[in-house]
């Protein structure tokens, strides 16, 4: 057995170095799986507003849809409009259509008339933050999302012409607001609107801020089967004079690092499972600068990958040309579909390794139906400093490729153009790239895989659980010998076996009370899969549940000089709290925020308390500057849900205290 901790599933493999084969006996490289390439294409989507006329999605309509098909997106996230028909028609770009709350029939009547359209309907958008999307029935949030979602489902999945059509959960866009609406599950997907706030790529996935993974699976409740997730928002706006959005606080990115990040963006959600990531949005809606981002004043006006006056940004460059590398499908308008490949072909695993500078580089290894590989690679680090407000180049990181097999490799740098960066090179078994904080793409062509007969042997699969963790194990008749074992969850790598001497892996940092579809399969020395074999974990419901049992100071409080802020935190629940986790604690003085801590990182065993200290705050300040009079000052563990607790609704503590 060997243990991956989930953020770690990725296989971290850019002047440009080809060395040939030693000609002496090696070990051969491990394998990795591919995916086909296609199927990246095809998680790419972009949310529009093709119903405000004054926009640009009104009044230049012909300009934006042109816009759209030459990027190659396929597809569309926005509300029901007779557009949407167009754009498939013309161009084979389909919707993802929210359905507000309503009369649930004339709902599935509207959607039943553009079913060809319709890619995934989606619940309400961000009904925690908005009270038309929650209203039905009379009642608000969470009431009525809850039950709109229930009638939505019954009402479509009954009719025979729309019971295959997906349906996406309600979105709820405030932090701990799905875990009010659960137990729901009446959808096929989970949904999240994670916006990295100006920070790389894959802060979004799984750090403290809301609408991350963990907090799209707390609408599923205890003990729910999970299910993929669709992100119907998420991006960068490239407003650098003001940080201020709707609902919150959120810095702008240069037009430079927004086509760095959105195409990693991409790579990064593929690779954490994500059935399809739609950015926010695709064209700037208002004018705010004409010559300048550091003029811009207004975020919402410049999510877009295209501006106002229907110049493309860098980015729309950046993803327009890495789609173009890596889609084999087209849209035939006669016959109205999209011709792909055929659903029969399976990517067969590559042999490769990295060495070198690995830390921060990331990859996805993708597969065409002609035999050619497309790796991507780029470092996951920071390209824009948000402080200072300006871009950062990160010094690139030197990494040899190892190939088990000669090739053609050819390599791209989609931020730049189309045109490979370096000539084709033949008979390739190591290379030495240099990889920057943007995407790199190496077609690795020509591969010849050995001949094997027969299919690769599926294993006999069991698995066990803990409340935060599961072991996938299997078991090979004698004779058979595969060359590696993949095991994936929801669409994402957790782990890879390259010796028949390993039998399982475990998978850690999973969510209490919870079950997960896991899917192993093998692969032998031609790199072919086995069918895959599916088992079901349910990690077990043991959960830590803080509590504020006192909140005082540090020191004497006294006016105008400045005091620290204490807490006593106690766990009640049946689960130690993990140990690396910051248990933050949030102080307010008659309800707004002063200062936080969030030094203490456990664990805290069950029944065990803690004294935590305010060291941190806004601007940096860790302390309340104190007045005369009375004041509630209220204490909140777990302030940002870091914890997987049973509930958060019992983590506040108030007390009134005078200061003389």
């Amino acid at each position: 057995m060997y243990a991956l901790n989930r953020r770690s599933g990725i296989l971290t493999l850019g002047l440009l170095f080809f060395l040939p084969s030693l000609g002496r006996a090696q070990t051969p490289p491990p394998f990795a799986l591919a995916r086909r390439a296609d199927d990246f294409v095809e998680s790419i989507g972009v949310a529009t507003h093709w119903g405000y006329p004054d926009t640009p999605y009104g009044f230049a309509y012909e300009t934006v849809k042109a816009l759209l098909a030459a990027s190659g997106i396929r597809y569309v996230r926005d509300g029901q409009h007779p557009r949407l028909t167009d754009l498939y028609v013309s161009h084979g770009i389909r919707a993802t259509v929210i359905a507000d709350p309503g009369d649930a029939s004339k709902t599935r009547d509207a959607l039943k008339a553009i079913r060809n359209v319709l890619a995934m309907v989606e619940g309400p958008n961000e009904v925690a933050l908005f009270e038309k999307s929650a209203a039905y029935q009379g009642k608000g949030f969470p009431e009525g999302p809850r039950l709109w979602t229930n009638d939505l489902h019954r009402t479509l999945k009954a009719d025979p012409d729309l019971r295959n059509l997906p349906i996406i959960a309600p979105s709820t866009g405030r932090a701990g607001a799905n875990a009010q609406l659960a137990p729901l599950t009446a959808f096929d997907y989970c949904v999240m609107h994670p916006y990295a706030g100006g920070q790389m790529p894959s802060t979004s996935l799984y750090s403290d801020i809301n609408n991350n993974i963990a907090d799209a699976y707390a609408l599923l409740g205890e003990g729910a089967t999970l299910k993929p997730i669709v992100v119907t928002e998420s991006g960068y706006h490239t407003a650098l004079g003001s940080n201020v959005v709707l609902g919150g606080a959120q810095p702008g990115v240069s037009e430079v690092a927004q086509a760095k990040y959105l195409p990693r963006h991409f790579a990064e959600y593929f690779n954490a499972g994500i059935v399809r990531t739609h950015i926010y949005e695709f064209i700037d809606e208002f004018e705010d600068y004409k010559k300048d981002e550091r003029e811009a004043t207004n975020a919402e006006a410049c999510f877009g990958i295209v501006r106002r006056n229907l110049i493309p940004k860098p980015a729309y460059m950046a993803i327009r040309n890495l789609i173009a590398l890596l889609s084999e499908a087209h849209w035939d308008p006669t016959g109205q579909q999209w011709i792909r490949p055929s659903p029969e072909f399976v990517p067969r695993a590559l042999r490769l390794s990295m060495a070198g500078n690995t830390t921060n580089v990331h990859h996805t290894l993708l597969q065409k139906a002609n035999g050619d590989y497309f790796l991507l690679l780029w470092q996951e680090v920071s390209s824009f400093d948000l402080s200072e407000r300006k871009d950062i180049t990160p010094p690139e990181a030197d990494i040899t490729l190892s190939l088990g097999a000669p090739a053609s490799v050819t390599v791209y740098r989609p931020g730049t153009g189309m045109a490979p960066v370096r000539p084709t090179a033949n008979g390739v078994t190591s290379l030495t790239l240099p990889v920057p904080d943007e995407i790199l793409v190496v077609r690795l062509s020509g591969i010849v895989p050995p001949e094997t007969a027969g299919r690769p042997p599926s294993p006999r699969v069991s698995a066990s659980a803990t409340r935060d963790s599961a072991t996938i194990s299997w078991q090979f008749a004698e004779k058979e010998r595969p060359a590696a074992v993949f095991v994936t969850r929801l669409g994402r790598l957790v782990g890879t076996a390259n010796s028949d001497e390993k039998n399982g892996l475990t998978d850690t940092g999973l969510l209490p009370g919870k079950r997960y579809l896991y899917q192993v399969v093998a692969c032998d020395n031609a790199g072919r899969l086995s069918a895959p074999i599916r088992t079901t974990v349910a990690t077990r419901s043991e959960y830590a549940d803080l509590i504020v049992t006192d909140v005082g100071f540090a020191e004497k409080p006294e006016a105008g000089k400045p005091v620290r802020l204490t807490a006593t935190i106690r766990n009640t629940g049946n689960a130690p709290t993990p140990t690396g986790i910051v248990h933050g604690v949030a102080f307010s003085v008659n309800g707004q925020m002063v200062c936080w801590s969030d030094d203490f990182t456990g664990p805290l065993m069950p029944g065990e308390s803690r004294k935590v200290t305010s060291n941190a705050g806004p601007k940096g300040v860790p302390h309340w500057i104190a007045a005369s009079g009375t004041f509630k000052i209220r204490a909140t563990a777990d302030d940002v849900r870091r914890l997987p607790e049973r509930t958060h609704e019992n983590n506040t503590r108030e007390q009134s205290v005078t200061v003389p």
